[in-house]
């Protein structure tokens, strides 16, 4: 390379932040074709998914991609996994910033222990505690979420996303409640 051309390294590239990087992500998968995407939601650092893991993050450069490696690896692989498998050229993102991650689990029917103990692990196995729950989520109607909140749940762990996510859980759950009163009093009447 000749002296004069600006080399471009790694810590050259624009950083984002969750709020872009993670939809960027997810939108990606989902273009993806089925070969990448199931070996990404085998695990990111197995076989071919490491290529295609290796690109999206240095494509997207997310905050703190290099000193947490593996949170980043979970993260990637939970989307993958919430992402509809196949080749249909209008399947939908697995972000959806309008539904919670809290009520969307509620409307998968988590119950109220499975979240106690989803929001009482520790940093260190946050991210397989996520896959597991995704896995649970990618089969039913609430495989599409805001998965912001998700990638602060597995990179960050605290308090204040636990706190966000037990709200939106229990406001599904008492709205659930509602509905159901107000049903049993309009067929009594």
């Amino acid at each position: 390379m000749p002296p004069d051309e600006p080399r471009l390294g790694v810590k050259d590239l624009p950083t984002q932040d969750l709020k872009s990087a993670i939809p960027g992500i997810a939108s990606e998968i989902a273009r993806f074709e089925p070969g990448p995407a199931a070996t990404l939601r085998r695990g990111p650092f197995q076989g071919a998914g490491a290529a295609a893991f290796w690109k999206l993050l240095a494509k997207y450069n997310p905050v703190g991609a290099r000193r947490n490696e593996r949170g980043w690896a979970d993260v990637i692989q939970s989307i993958a996994i919430l992402t509809p498998k196949g080749r249909d050229p209008e399947k939908k993102s697995a972000h959806d910033f309008s539904l919670p991650l809290g009520r969307a689990l509620h409307g998968a029917e988590f119950s109220e222990e499975r979240l106690a103990r989803l929001l009482a692990t520790g940093p260190e196995t946050r991210g397989e505690v996520a896959i597991r729950a995704c896995r649970r989520l990618a089969s039913g109607e609430f495989n599409r979420f805001n998965l912001v909140t998700l990638g602060y749940f597995v990179l960050s762990g605290s308090e204040g996303t636990n706190h966000q996510i037990a709200r939106e859980y229990y406001r599904a759950y008492a709205a659930a409640e509602r509905a159901s009163q107000d049903k049993e009093t309009s067929a009594d009447a």
